[in-house]
């Protein structure tokens, strides 16, 4: 499993040395940069991610994945994900494994991609519905399995969110983060919580963090359960699990005499029509948040 430890070890990696690459403008034409000269990996030994996404580009071209290869800028090669995430006031430099490539390419070209040293998966760009779905963004070939770590400023402390990325939506950390503000804000000390859609247990596990007496957390995403699970153990330990509950369901299933909360977590996706889930909500606890 993996540790709070090196998570820190990571991400303190990711800042770059003095000698390391400067980053390379996103929207102009990858042809017209003058790179002839860059050199790829530093003394440091690590690479400038932007280093890495020419590395993609070359590959794309090389695959015939563009209709005109002059016109592509470095933002149009795809989006870099890093293994793990957090809101860094500068671009990371790369070891090995420790990118993810979102980018619509075919399996061919994916596997030729995961051959550069520091890429560990390709994810298709475009997003399926979520639900119950078994991919939300495919992976298109090797390893799609990361975190993103969110600061809780209120009480200086984060939680760190892992998750099978091609299986949970995307959130992307950032220094303000309205959701996560949200929950900062309210007086959970002893409360019951309701994380009423919990995905990976990221609203949820603010809540224990934030004085919880007990969070039950609901979804009916198998894969987000699984990796529910496995946050839990990282950001807690195992005696978490005496001041919690995991039902994986249909929020609009469940029972009204089985399931009551001081507080219920309400975090829908912008497609969900919000009417019977906060009907349901207001049937389980005293209070509802919308997030």
């Amino acid at each position: 499993m993996l540790s709070k430890e090196i998570v820190v070890e990571k991400i303190k990696s990711y800042k770059p040395c003095l000698n390391c690459n400067n980053p390379i403008p996103k929207n102009v034409p990858i042809n017209k940069l003058k790179i002839e000269n860059r050199k790829k990996v530093c003394g440091c030994g690590k690479t400038h991610i932007d280093d890495v996404m020419l590395d993609v580009f070359d590959i794309m071209k090389d695959e015939g994945e563009f209709e005109d290869s002059n016109k592509v800028s470095l933002k149009d090669v795809g989006a870099p994900l890093m293994e793990i995430g957090y809101p860094l006031k500068y671009l990371p430099v790369l070891r090995k494994n420790e990118l993810i490539v979102m980018t619509d390419v075919s399996k061919k070209c994916a596997k030729e991609i995961v051959k550069i040293d520091e890429v560990k998966g390709v994810l298709s760009k475009n997003q399926r519905p979520s639900g119950n779905s078994s991919e939300i963004n495919k992976l298109l070939y090797g390893n799609d399995f990361r975190c993103d770590v969110f600061p809780i400023k209120s009480i200086n402390d984060c939680v760190i969110v892992c998750k099978n990325q091609s299986k949970i939506h995307i959130e992307f950390p950032r220094l303000y983060n309205p959701k996560i503000l949200k929950v900062e804000r309210l007086n959970l000390k002893n409360k019951v919580v309701i994380d009423g859609f919990c995905g990976v247990g990221t609203l949820g596990m603010i809540a224990l963090k934030k004085g919880a007496k007990k969070v039950i957390f609901y979804d009916i995403n198998k894969y987000a359960i699984g990796d529910l699970i496995y946050n839990l153990k990282l950001n807690f330990g195992e005696e978490v699990f005496n001041h919690v509950e995991i039902v994986n369901s249909d929020f609009l299933d469940l029972d009204v005499k089985a399931y009551n909360g001081d507080i219920c977590l309400v975090d829908l996706f912008p497609y969900m029509d919000p009417t019977e889930y906060l009907k349901k909500a207001k049937e389980i606890a005293d209070k509802v948040v919308v997030i």
